[in-house]
C-alpha cells in the first residue's frame, strides 16, 4: 500500500504538538509528587524511561518492519497497546496520584491540544496522507474537543458542571474518533477509504497513536477521577 508524506512543515507542527502532550504528562507529574522534591525527581524521571522505551520499543517495531509483519499488519496489536496502557496508567495510583495534584482547570485545558493536531490532520487529508473522514469534513468532529477546552477553561475550577460537560463530550468525540480511525485502516472490515490510513505503521506519523490518542484517553480518565473525587467530597 503506497503512502503519501506530509509536507515537511506540517510534520514539524504534528511533532510539536507531541513534544507539548509529553512537557504536559511531565509536569503534571512533578506538580502532583511536587509535596517531596526527591520522590518529584525520582518518578518524573521514572515517568519519563517509561514513556521513552514504550514510545521506543513501538517506534523500533515499525521501522523494522516487524509491526508490518503481523497479522493483520500489526494494527490489532498497535491500537490495543494505546488502548491498555492508557487504561491502566489512568486506572492506577498513579492516575489516582494526577488527579488528586492537578487542578481541575489544568486537566481541562489539556484538551485542547486536539485543536492544533485536527488542523495538522486537516492539512494532511489535504495532501493526501490521510483519508478525508478523519478531519472534520468527515466524520472525525474532535476539533469540537480542543474549542470546547479553551472555552471552559477558565471556569472549569469554579464550576464543576462545566468541566464534567467538557469530559463528556471530549471522551465521546475520542471513542469517535478511535471508531474512525480503526474502520478507515486497511482492516477486513475497514471502510473502502482512499488513501487507507496507515499513519500507524510509519514514523512519526505512527506517534499519534500513544502520544496523542493515547494521551487524551489518559487525560479523560484523570479528569473523571478528580471529578468523581470531588463529588464524593462534597
Amino acid at each position: 500500500m503506497n503512502f503519501h508524506p506530509a509536507s515537511p512543515i506540517s510534520v514539524a507542527a504534528f511533532l510539536l504538538i507531541v513534544a507539548v502532550v509529553i512537557a504536559a504528562l511531565l509536569v503534571a507529574v512533578r506538580h502532583a509528587y511536587g509535596d517531596d522534591p526527591a520522590r518529584t525527581r525520582t518518578i518524573t524521571f521514572r515517568t519519563t524511561a517509561v514513556v521513552a522505551a514504550w514510545l521506543g520499543v513501538l517506534a523500533a517495531l515499525i521501522a523494522s518492519g516487524k509491526m508490518s509483519a503481523l497479522p493483520l499488519s500489526g494494527l490489532p496489536f498497535f491500537f490495543g497497546s494505546v488502548l491498555v496502557v492508557n487504561l491502566v496508567a489512568g486506572l492506577s495510583h498513579f492516575g489516582g496520584r494526577l488527579a488528586a495534584g492537578v487542578p481541575t482547570k489544568f486537566l481541562v485545558l489539556f484538551l485542547s491540544f486536539r485543536l492544533p493536531l485536527e488542523l495538522v490532520l486537516h492539512s494532511w487529508s489535504q495532501q493526501g496522507t490521510i483519508p478525508t473522514n478523519m478531519t472534520w469534513t468527515g466524520q472525525n468532529w474532535d476539533i469540537v474537543s480542543g474549542i470546547i477546552g479553551l472555552i471552559a477553561f477558565p471556569l472549569a475550577g469554579r464550576h464543576r458542571g462545566i468541566a464534567w460537560a467538557a469530559n463528556l463530550v471530549g471522551f465521546a468525540l475520542l471513542l469517535n474518533v478511535i471508531r474512525v480511525a480503526v474502520l478507515s485502516s486497511p482492516l477486513p472490515f475497514g471502510w473502502p477509504v482512499n488513501p487507507p490510513l496507515l499513519l500507524a505503521l510509519h514514523l512519526p506519523y505512527a506517534l499519534i497513536g500513544p502520544v496523542c490518542v493515547g494521551g487524551a484517553l489518559l487525560g479523560h480518565l484523570v479528569l473523571t477521577r478528580a471529578l468523581l473525587a470531588g463529588t464524593r467530597a462534597r
